[in-house]
């Protein structure tokens, strides 16, 4: 497993049990130091493939993990907590969507879907969309949700924004009603899951020993306050960034 790597790339790969943030370049071989290490934490018994979580952020950087460990180790990686912070999200609620309050079949919006709920939650109540474009409200509704804000903590300085804010909180009663979620959803609604729910918090953080983050990006406030809230004070957070394409 560790032949193979330079000194930099071995000693990130065989940190102790640790939190720890990783500054490399483009082409330094991030992906190849998280996948190594955790087949180095499953080889020497640090670890089970059932207590690791591994997030990244592209569903075609989770594929490249996934081939990359399954080369790398002889265990089973099927069934490991490894993906996209959305793909977690998403299996996280589906195993717990009575206490998310959703439907145990709750559906997945596109951009193209929310735009159209927007739209049709438009012509129920009769909102000039002339004057409150549905691609604007689209716009407050996934930067507030990024920012973990509901439509009542949404600060509104002027009476436009007062009416945007109310047509939010009239697309968010849509989707509860139809038993769908836009993407910015699925964070923040297990956001709210892990904050609310302390028996299911220390559940999965008892669980995770160990978290890695590929292209780590602490700018992204609720991706943020999301790993925060799996993270607690056990386990360990590996993460990985490019120097060059942060804040």
């Amino acid at each position: 497993l560790l032949e193979n790597l330079n000194p930099e790339q071995l000693a990130a790969v065989t940190l102790p049990h640790a939190s720890a943030l990783i500054l490399a370049g483009a082409g330094s071989g991030k992906t190849r130091v998280l996948t190594t290490r955790i087949a180095w934490l499953l080889a020497i018994g640090q670890a089970s493939p059932l207590s690791i979580l591994a997030v990244t952020f592209t569903n075609k950087a989770a594929k490249e993990m996934f081939s990359r460990l399954s080369a790398l180790t002889p265990v089973n990686t099927r069934g490991m907590w490894i993906g996209t912070f959305h793909g977690l999200c998403n299996r996280m609620l589906r195993a717990h969507y009575r206490d998310a309050q959703l439907p145990q079949l709750f559906q997945i919006m596109d951009m193209q879907d929310q735009l159209a709920l927007i739209k049709r939650v438009y012509k129920a109540h009769n909102i000039d969309d002339e004057r409150f474009a549905a691609r604007q409200l689209q716009s407050l509704i996934n930067a507030s949700k990024e920012e973990g804000l509901r439509p009542n903590q949404v600060e509104a300085h002027d009476e436009f924004t007062r009416r945007q804010v109310e047509h939010f909180a009239l697309h968010e009663q849509a989707c509860q009603r139809d038993g769908v979620v836009d993407f910015p959803e699925l964070l923040l609604r297990t956001y709210e899951l892990l904050t609310q729910n302390e028996g299911l918090r220390e559940h999965y953080r008892r669980r995770f020993s160990h978290i890695l983050v590929d292209e780590f990006q602490d700018t992204n406030v609720l991706q943020y306050k999301w790993l925060k809230r799996l993270s607690g004070p056990p386990p360990s957070v590996f993460a990985l960034r490019d120097d060059d394409r942060c804040i």
